[in-house]
């Protein structure tokens, strides 16, 4: 999952990240629902969400952000969902919509059995017909923005999607996904798929109507299947969700939904937010910002009104800067080890807000996963090696041409940390210009070959506990299109597309993260991109907010399943 902060951290020091899963191929029903907010949260109110920028999809086929897939939580429903225990400090596989699910012993045939009751927000039955629809548009080059994971599973080869031209297969949709009754779906795969219940946790696996259907611009009016609906959007501007009567708490392990209302805001000044969060008064006594403190603003955590109002974490995610090896200039592999060993984490954490905010790193996978190594290719100090990286510039053919970092203009810590990577590269002959891409279309835009940038600022979250949701998008192919590159493979690198193909259908999950491992070292000795930082993420609550936690599992922004106000009125 892209990063739309974004990037996150991985797990706090100290902190087991590990996953309870009811099954894993086999059969699986989920029997409890529900939680709690804070032990003093009452039902009702209005909170308020600080957002620096708009989200770039709310569409369930083409969210695969961070913020949309905490937001998203609030208006719809997957097959499977992931629920963080802030107490046992793990995430769970429950059932969304699915009561049930079972696998054939080659895993390569899974069948989800839906619960009862579940309905839309104008009452009407969500079915198994709405979830095939769903994923059949993720299949759409309109729609491409999404989850991978349908095109790259399922067994519906040349298939295009339900719209003109493609023609929806003459009316027959994706002939991998079987629909025996309402409440039965049936996903026939192209390759064994062992964590395909983890899959079905994706937004692709949402339900939208057909009728309800707007194509491109479904972003702008989701039909809700999750707890809020919307109200009105305004982009840019202002989200406002409420109330969806007809979600049945009794069905819904992962929410509590607890306020009447949520209203995001777009594009207030980060600081500017900070100062207000921390006075905590009026309105913002009920808001949150998805930002986290600027460094400017973390001295004034201590004090005695808002030390208590602090809530701290990492999460599973990972920046870096790939090297986007469609252009010319980046074929060239000692220009890329040359940055690769020039790059300067300590500047660019530093820039982003220093040590409180930011931890280096060496590699895209979090420690705490099976299969994470230290890395051994091109290691270098914190603040660069300064005399490898000018060898190696030496070796290249580069010739001073000038090379464009692309960098999301949705925070100015963003700006500030190409600009460290600029200097960086400057100090061993390598000229690099910014580029500013607006934040909601930031992740569009480096993925389209076309608009993509030189080098290329990103980062990565893994969809689930496994190397499968770091090295195959980050690094594989588009199995979809013979010798393309993944939606996400910013920097183009085509080292191991081969073996990421033979490994998901490995039952055993240690010897799976040894092989996903072995495809990794291997693709890190071409430097197709440089690991720098994880982020610590700082939030300061509205007084008045009670149950908000950090989920390191979906960005480390601060957890909307279950947050509440202490007192409403």
């Amino acid at each position: 999952m892209k990063h739309a902060k974004r990037v996150g951290p991985a797990v706090a020091a100290g902190l087991a990240m590990t996953l309870t899963l009811a099954a894993c191929g086999g059969e699986n029903s989920n029997d409890d629902a529900g939680g709690t907010g804070g032990t003093d949260a009452v039902k009702g109110g209005t909170v308020t969400i600080y957002h620096a920028s708009d989200f770039e999809h709310l569409d369930p086929a083409r969210a695969f952000v961070t913020d949309t897939g905490m937001s998203g939580q609030l208006l719809y429903r997957t097959l499977t969902a992931f629920a963080w225990d802030p107490e046992a400090k793990k995430v769970e596989l429950k059932g969304d919509t699915a009561e049930k699910w079972e696998s054939s012993p080659d895993f390569k045939t899974w069948t989800f059995t839906l619960k009862d009751g579940l309905k839309y927000e104008d009452g009407s039955p969500i079915t198994a017909k709405d979830i095939k629809y769903n994923v059949e548009r993720s299949f759409s080059a309109d729609l491409s923005e999404g989850a991978p994971y349908g095109k790259n599973y399922l067994d519906c080869k040349g298939y295009a999607g339900p719209y003109k031209p493609a023609g929806n297969n003459g009316g027959k949709g994706c002939t991998a996904i079987e629909v025996p009754d309402d409440k039965t779906i049936v996903f026939k795969l192209n390759q064994p798929v062992s964590e395909f219940h983890m899959t079905a946790s994706m937004k692709i696996f949402a339900p939208t109507p057909v009728a309800k259907d707007t194509k491109t611009q479904y972003d702008n009016r989701v039909f809700s299947s999750g707890p809020y609906k919307v109200e009105t959007y305004t982009r840019n501007k202002t989200l406002t969700l409420v109330r969806n009567t007809n979600w049945d708490q009794a069905t819904d392990p992962i929410r509590t939904a607890l306020p009447d209302r949520f209203e995001f805001k777009f594009g207030d000044d980060e600081a500017i937010v900070d100062q207000r969060l921390i006075a905590g008064s009026g309105a913002d006594a009920n808001a949150i910002s998805f930002s986290g403190v600027q460094a400017q603003n973390l001295s004034k955590l201590s004090q005695s009104n808002v030390k208590d109002r602090v809530i701290e974490g990492s999460d599973v995610c990972k920046r870096y800067i790939a090297f986007n090896q469609q252009k010319p200039l980046l074929k060239d592999q000692k220009l890329r080890e040359a940055l690769t060993y020039g790059m300067d984490k300590q500047a660019y954490i530093t820039a982003r807000g220093g040590d409180r905010l930011n931890k280096p790193i060496d590699s895209i996978v979090p420690k705490e996963l099976e299969g994470y190594r230290p890395a051994t290719a091109f290691t270098a100090p914190l603040t660069g090696d300064l005399e490898k990286a000018k060898a190696a510039l030496a070796e290249s053919g580069y010739k001073g041409e000038k090379l464009v970092l692309g960098a999301s203009d949705a925070t100015g810590v963003s700006v500030k940390a190409a600009e460290a990577a600029q200097a960086a590269w400057k100090r061993i002959g390598v000229n690099v210009d910014i580029k500013k891409i607006p934040g909601d279309n930031y992740y569009s835009t480096q993925q389209n070959d076309a608009s993509a940038t030189d080098l290329v600022t990103a980062g990565w979250c893994q969809d689930w506990a496994s190397l499968s949701t770091i090295v195959a998008p980050v690094l594989g192919p588009d199995n979809t299109a013979p010798g393309k590159a993944a939606q996400n493979n910013y920097g183009r690198s085509p080292v191991g597309w081969d073996q990421m193909n033979k490994i998901p259908g490995i039952a055993d999950q240690k010897e799976a993260a040894n092989a996903w491992a072995d495809v990794l070292d291997e693709a890190m000795k071409a430097a197709p991109l440089v690991p720098i930082s994880e982020d610590n993420n700082v939030y300061v609550l509205g007084g008045n907010i009670t149950g908000a936690t950090v989920n390191p599992d979906i960005g480390g922004l601060p957890d909307l399943t279950k947050i509440g106000l202490k007192k409403v009125g």
